[in-house]
């Protein structure tokens, strides 16, 4: 799997699918055999002469045939030997109409849908549309009529200029490519600008594009489709996602307009710092809890947590990014939000303002522990509790420090973007789940375990299971009890609230942050964290109006640079050095040239493929304007 050099903006598949090889096999048929071009057109080929007839078919490959199709074979399938593979079979007409009549149903399924979204939008915005009027008029009791009459007026003038802007359609030509930021198997992720229009400002976006072929090959189809889906549920205003502006397709690609975010991501002010202090590492704990409920509240898990999908903003602020490996397990719940949270909270009085320390924690009488020395899930790392192994944990530590084969600077940051991935952060009951272990499966308490993964990376330096090659990391992770030790020399450097808190996150799904609480009911994760004694006396209310405690290189300037960047023409002769400090954060990749530079991109009938249901365009809601206050 290959990985772009800013894992941030990543476009990588699921490192648990093994990725499937096409194999093309020697055959001796005397009769015409049936088979697929690399863009899905079928063609016949004579054996006897190796002639390829080119069948004109009317139809594309299709989704159903990835199981089916003997040419595509994955490395951990090989298929039932006893049956007549479908490309070594002579075409009959009976095959042809089948798969034709396969694909019409498909398309008209998909087509009964698309109009059955576009119902449901269209009879929700008139809902909307008719709840902003009803708030207007209430807002305008007891005014003079003809104020009432100028601001329905504004109001009706309004809903027209939201509704003029839902129509326009987005294509390549909209924006301007301006530099490449990452690069990977599936696609790129370029820094560009929105291109001048009448009455609409430039803005700078990240614009990550993905070949659909290769989406289709290797079964990214869901995964795609349900980032696009989580990212366009987030609100506008959500601090702690980035955010989608665009989504659009044309005949090869898949595009998703996102902010861009100039301070790189959590992984490289990790690699530059090596370790963070306690405090540092309580604010970007908090920021990323913000993050992780936030899309827990959207319905999903996100399932790939690690300081690589993690961007920094300018002002060093933390928002979670990457949600192509996010499952979808409920609808949205507003009640789980961590900003509606945070209110309950602080109406019933549970938040505590006691201040912070200068060692980082507030001043209280208690000894700090969630726990109970009688948990029979907690870890050896608390204080008085053994579990597992007495002694050194195999393939741990010893708690002498880090790990003599564990790399540094570059050379980590190239063990993070191998061609096999890490495991290092994946939970271990979805490693469970995965090897077939019956009776396994997870929740969205697996996302808490990998925040526990970061914030001992964060205070130690290195991952809790870390190891040469990848599988011995899962088998750590699998005897975590065993093999997971706190270095001696950090732990007497923490506070006792502190290695609670990483005791709670890594913990067994049974007791760990966001678990079960009776089988069926589920914690809210970011209630628990909030409670916690370690953040007794954090100002939650004040997170998002500070800077950020590490500030990426560059913050002071980003603001002048990024407003000077949307009016820089390119033949500037100052414009490559803009462009430079602009991306100074993200690695460099050379520039092979985009469609985006291609002119005036026509925009493309839908195809009703797999990704019929793609687009998106986040509009904004009209403002109700309010009547003015007399004095």
């Amino acid at each position: 799997m290959e990985r772009s050099k800013h894992a941030a903006y990543e476009i990588a598949p699921n490192a648990s699918i093994v990725q499937g090889v096409r194999v093309r096999k020697k055959r001796t048929l005397e009769h015409p055999v049936i088979s697929w071009t690399s863009k899905g057109d079928l063609y016949f080929q004579v054996p006897a002469t190796g002639e390829i007839i080119d069948s004109k078919w009317p139809y594309q490959r299709h989704d159903h045939r990835k199981n089916t199709d003997p040419t595509y074979l994955n490395d951990n399938q090989t298929g039932d030997q006893n049956s007549t593979p479908m490309a070594t079979r002579p075409i009959t007409d009976e095959d042809a109409v089948a798969a034709a009549d396969k694909e019409m149903e498909e398309r008209a399924n998909r087509a009964k849908e698309l109009l059955s979204q576009r119902y449901v939008g269209l009879k929700r915005q008139q809902e909307a549309r008719q709840g902003r009027k009803m708030q207007l008029e209430r807002q305008m009791v007891g005014m003079p009529e003809e104020k009432k009459v100028e601001l329905r007026r504004h109001l009706e003038h309004e809903e027209m200029l939201i509704q003029k802007e839902s129509r326009k359609k987005i294509t390549t030509s909209d924006f301007e490519s301006l530099a490449v930021i990452g690069r990977g198997a599936f696609g790129e992720v370029r820094l560009v600008r929105s291109k001048p229009k009448r009455g609409e400002p430039v803005e700078i976006f990240a614009l990550k594009s993905m070949k659909k072929e290769m989406m289709v090959l290797k079964n990214q189809v869901g995964h795609v489709r349900a980032e696009r889906e989580a990212l366009s549920k987030a609100s506008s205003d959500n601090l702690w996602l980035t955010a989608l502006y665009y989504s659009f397709v044309d005949e090869t690609h898949l595009y998703m307009v996102m902010e861009f975010l100039p301070g790189g991501d959590l992984m490289s002010l990790l690699i530059k710092e090596d370790t963070f202090s306690e405090s540092v590492t309580r604010f970007f704990m908090a920021e990323a809890a913000h993050a992780i409920s936030s899309v827990h509240a959207l319905g999903y898990i996100h399932r790939d947590i690690k300081p690589d999908n993690m961007l920094l903003d300018a002002r060093g602020h933390l928002k979670l990014t990457d949600l192509g490996l996010c499952k979808k397990v409920g609808e949205p719940s507003p009640m789980d939000n961590p900003d509606y949270v945070l209110k309950m909270l602080k109406e019933q009085g549970i938040l505590q303002d006691d201040k912070m320390t200068d060692a980082g924690h507030a001043k209280t009488g208690a000894s700090g522990r969630h726990r109970t020395p009688g948990d029979a899930m907690a870890m050896s790392i608390d204080d008085g509790i053994e579990v597992g192994i007495q002694g050194i944990p195999q393939g741990g530590t010893g708690g002498v420090g880090r790990p003599d084969s564990m790399p540094n600077g570059k050379a980590r940051r190239e063990m993070a973007y191998s061609t096999v991935g890490t495991p290092d952060y994946i939970a271990p009951e979805v490693l469970a789940a995965q090897n077939g272990a019956s009776g396994y499966s997870y929740t969205t308490a697996v996302d808490w375990w990998s925040l526990g993964v970061i914030m001992f990376e964060c205070l130690v330096g290195y991952t809790p299971f870390y190891a040469e090659d990848p599988v011995t990391t899962c088998r750590k992770i699998l005897r975590w009890r065993q093999c997971l030790e706190l270095p001696a020399e950090t732990k007497s450097q923490l506070s006792a609230e502190c290695i609670d808190f990483l005791s709670c996150l890594l913990a067994g799904p049974e007791s760990r942050i966001g678990s079960s609480k009776n089988g069926t009911e589920f914690e809210n994760g970011f209630i628990q964290v909030v409670q916690h004694p370690w953040f007794r006396g954090f100002d939650w209310d004040g997170l998002p109006a500070r800077e950020g405690p590490l500030l990426p290189t560059g913050s002071r300037e980003f603001p002048e640079l990024l407003e000077y960047l949307k009016t820089c023409p390119k033949t500037d002769p100052r414009f490559p050095q803009l462009v430079s400090r602009v991306t100074q954060n993200f690695d460099t990749f050379e520039d092979y040239g985009s469609n985006l530079n291609q002119g005036r991109s026509r925009v493309v009938r839908n195809q009703l493929d797999q990704f019929y249901d793609y687009n998106y365009r986040r509009v904004r809601k009209p403002r109700v304007p309010l009547p003015p206050i007399d004095n």
